[in-house]
């Protein structure tokens, strides 16, 4: 299946959800992302490459060092932010500790030598990080948070956010949209949830999809969220009005439940020339196919005014 044509003069993100079972037993599928994304940076106009989380399943030295592996085919290329999930977590990828290989095998240093590194919770972790950068006619913001935010975190986010009012902002984390098209909410006791972050032994406190509206993204000029982890179909997708009155495109993509792994599925979101226009696409480059359901393939209207 195909898809219609990129417009020239467009501007894509490219978007990486829960690669964990490449990084377990299909290693060359993540190798061809980041190749392919490597390949399509230039013609595309890709802008960035945001990974959602599930980098890894048990997090494991060999995991991690396929996943580096693959990541690092996009160094000089096209500059790229990850966030944590919970298999990314604990012995065994069970999320029972915050110990994590992602700041072994992807180096603090790097990254924050990046020009658009904008700063860290934790000096010397990429857990949680923001980056700002110019694409597509808008200065940005991209808020990266690691799986069920800790209190702290939050609160170390309003205050990134509450610092650069006038960029447009992504947050990008693990866990905050079901596939119901509700954010997840631990108390809500209406709509049946699996894998709420409230549902894991992760210690200290953590914030759900819902709480993280409530304290953070709804306080401040988002004009997207993006995340993963949910199976089910994989895909969901929530417009919310803010504080501000503006929308806020809240979008969910998990491919892991395909064959091998996720068939190579990934997310591009091509921002038109007008610069608020956003076509939603999803692609495999190892089927070299397009998925054009009406939760695969859609178009959202950004609120920049």
């Amino acid at each position: 299946m195909q898809s219609s044509p990129f417009t020239p003069g467009s501007t894509v993100f490219a978007v990486l959800p829960d690669t964990q079972y490449y990084a377990l037993g299909y290693p060359g599928l993540l190798d061809m992302q980041a190749w392919w994304i490597s390949q399509k940076a230039e013609e595309l106009g890709i802008a960035y490459v945001f990974h959602l989380g599930d980098i890894v399943h048990n997090n494991t030295d060999l995991e991690w060092e396929r996943a580096s592996a693959a990541m690092s085919l996009l160094d000089g290329v096209v500059p790229y932010a990850l966030v944590p999930g919970n298999h990314d977590y604990g012995p065994s990828g069970a999320a029972t500790s915050r110990d994590s290989g992602l700041n072994e095998w992807f180096s603090f240093a790097d990254a924050a030598a990046a020009p658009s590194f904008g700063g860290a919770f934790e000096a010397g972790k990429l857990d949680n990080t923001y980056r700002l950068f110019e694409a597509g006619g808008h200065a940005w913001i991209a808020l990266l948070l690691e799986w069920g935010p800790r209190d702290e975190v939050v609160a170390w986010a309003d205050a990134v956010m509450t610092a650069h009012p006038d960029r447009l902002g992504i947050l990008v984390t693990h866990a905050y949209l079901d596939n119901d098209d509700i954010r997840q909410d631990h108390t809500d006791e209406l709509h049946p949830q699996k894998h709420n972050p409230h549902d894991y032994a992760t210690p200290g406190s953590v914030n759900d999809g819902e709480e993280l509206w409530q304290k953070l993204v709804r306080r401040h000029r988002f004009v997207m969220t993006l995340s993963g982890h949910i199976l089910g179909d994989g895909t969901g997708y929530l417009a919310s009005v803010d504080d501000q009155g503006r929308v806020v495109h809240q979008m969910l993509a998990n491919y892991q439940m395909r064959a091998v792994g996720g068939e190579g599925y990934l997310r591009l979101l091509e921002l038109m020339p007008d610069g608020r226009t956003v076509h939603v696409r999803t692609y495999s480059p190892l089927l070299d196919r397009y998925l054009v359901d009406a939760d695969q393939q859609f178009t959202i209207e950004l609120d920049v005014d």
